[in-house]
C-alpha cells in the first residue's frame, strides 16, 4: 500500500515539476519580451530604428501624394464619392503618420539619453558608477524636498531655518553643477534644454527671507522645487521597470498637453482671483496658496468646492471660464488615460490586419482562378464555383 502511494505521489510530482519548469520558462521569456525598453538599446540600434522610421515616413508621404493625385483625377471626372472615400483614407493615413512621428520622437529621446548615459559612464569609469551617481542625486533631491516641506509645514525657529537654507543652497549648487555637466556631455544641447529645463529652474537657490514681507512670496516660488519629483521618478526607472507604463502614459502627446493646459489654467486662475479679490479680508483667497487651492477645487469640482463665491464681475467671469476649462481638460485627461489603460486588450488592430490579409489572399485566389481559366475570363466566375471542385483543365 505504501509503495502504491509513493508511485502515485511520484506520478503527480513529476508532471507538476514539469509544469513548474514550463511556467518558469514562460515567465522568464515573457519578462524578457515585455520588459524591453528603448533606453536599453545601444545608440547604433536606435539610429537604425530612426532610419527605418524615416523610411516609413517617406513612404507615407508618397502614399499621400498618390492619394491626392487619385483625388484630382476623380474630381476631374466629377466622381465625388471617390473623392470622399480618398479623403477618409487620407485622414487615416495622417493619423498613422502622426503616430509615426510621435514614435520617432520617443526613439530620438531614447537615443540622446543613451548617448548621454554612455558618456557619463565613460567619465565616471563604469555604468555601475553612473547608476550610483544617479542614486546619489535622487537621495539629494528627496532631502531637499523633505527640507522644503518641513520648513513650510512645521514652521521651525528662525535659527533652524537658516541652517536648513544653507543645506538647501548647497544642494542647489550641486544640482546646477550636475545640470551644466550633463549639458556639456549631451550630444544635442537644444534637446537637453527642451528635456531638462525644469531641472534648471528647480535648481536655482531661493533661501527664505523672514525679515522681509516679500519673503513669503519668494518662498512660494520655492514650491517649484517640488517638481523635482519628476526627475526622481526618472531616476527610479533605472531600479523599477514596473514604472515604465506610468512614464509612457505621461509621455503621450495628448496626455502631456492636457497636463500642461491644466497646470496653466490652475496657475492663471489662482493669479487672476488673487489679483481681483485677494486680500486680508478675502476669505478663501487671502494668499496665493489659498487662491491656488480655490482654483484647483473650482476646476476639478466644477465650482462646487464651496470655498468662496466671487463678488466681483471679474471673479465671476473667471470662475465661469475655469469651470468650462475644467470640464474640457479633465474630460480629455480622463479619456486619454482610459484609452491608455485599455490599449493592451484592444484587438481591433489585429482584426483589421487579419481582414487586410484575408482580402489580399482573396484577390490572389481570384487572380489564380482567372489565370487557370484562360486569363481572359471573368475572375468572379471562378469565385462562384464550389470550393471543393477542381478547375477545368
Amino acid at each position: 500500500m505504501a509503495g502504491l502511494l509513493e508511485r502515485i505521489v511520484a506520478r503527480v510530482r513529476g508532471p507538476r515539476r514539469h509544469l513548474d519548469a514550463a511556467a518558469r520558462t514562460f515567465e522568464a521569456e515573457r519578462r524578457a519580451l515585455v520588459g524591453r525598453r528603448l533606453i536599453d538599446l545601444d545608440a547604433v540600434a536606435l539610429a537604425a530604428v530612426l532610419a527605418r522610421l524615416d523610411a516609413e515616413a517617406a513612404d507615407a508621404a508618397a502614399s499621400l501624394t498618390a492619394l491626392r493625385e487619385r483625388s484630382d483625377a476623380a474630381l476631374a471626372e466629377a466622381d465625388w464619392r471617390s473623392v470622399e472615400g480618398l479623403r477618409g483614407r487620407a485622414v487615416d493615413l495622417g493619423r498613422a503618420f502622426d503616430e509615426l512621428q510621435e514614435l520617432r520622437r520617443q526613439v530620438e529621446d531614447a537615443r540622446q539619453q543613451r548617448l548621454l548615459h554612455d558618456r557619463i559612464a565613460d567619465r565616471l569609469g563604469s555604468p555601475r558608477r553612473r547608476v550610483l551617481y544617479d542614486a546619489f542625486i535622487m537621495v539629494l533631491i528627496t532631502a531637499v524636498i523633505a527640507i522644503l516641506l518641513f520648513v513650510e509645514i512645521a514652521q521651525p525657529p528662525a535659527a533652524t531655518v537658516v541652517v536648513l537654507d544653507m543645506i538647501d543652497v548647497g544642494a542647489c549648487v550641486v544640482f546646477l553643477a550636475d545640470f551644466f555637466w550633463r549639458r556639456a556631455l549631451a550630444d544635442d544641447r537644444r534637446w537637453f534644454w527642451r528635456r531638462h529645463w525644469i531641472d534648471f529652474i528647480t535648481s536655482i537657490p531661493l533661501p527664505s527671507m523672514h525679515t522681509l514681507r516679500i519673503g513669503r512670496s519668494l518662498r512660494l516660488v520655492r514650491f517649484i522645487r517640488l517638481l523635482r519629483l519628476a526627475r526622481a521618478v526618472r531616476v527610479l526607472l533605472f531600479f523599477w521597470r514596473g514604472m515604465d507604463k506610468l512614464a509612457a502614459a505621461f509621455d503621450v502627446r495628448m496626455m502631456r498637453r492636457s497636463i500642461a493646459i491644466l497646470t496653466s489654467v490652475l496657475v492663471l486662475g489662482a493669479l487672476g482671483i488673487w489679483l481681483a479679490e485677494g486680500g486680508r479680508r478675502a476669505e478663501g483667497v487671502e494668499s496665493f496658496e489659498e487662491s491656488l487651492w480655490w482654483s484647483f477645487t473650482t476646476v476639478v469640482t466644477g465650482g462646487f468646492g464651496d470655498i468662496r463665491n466671487p463678488e466681483t464681475l471679474t471673479g465671476r467671469l473667471l470662475t465661469a471660464l475655469l469651470i468650462i476649462a475644467g470640464m474640457v481638460v479633465v474630460g480629455i485627461f480622463t479619456a486619454t488615460l482610459t484609452s491608455l489603460l485599455v490599449r493592451e486588450g484592444d484587438v481591433s488592430g489585429e482584426i483589421l490586419a487579419l481582414e487586410e490579409r484575408m482580402l489580399g489572399e482573396l484577390r490572389r485566389l481570384r487572380g489564380e482562378l482567372a489565370r487557370l481559366g484562360g486569363g481572359g475570363g471573368d475572375p468572379s466566375a471562378g469565385e462562384a464555383a464550389p470550393a471543393g471542385d477542381d478547375p477545368a483543365p
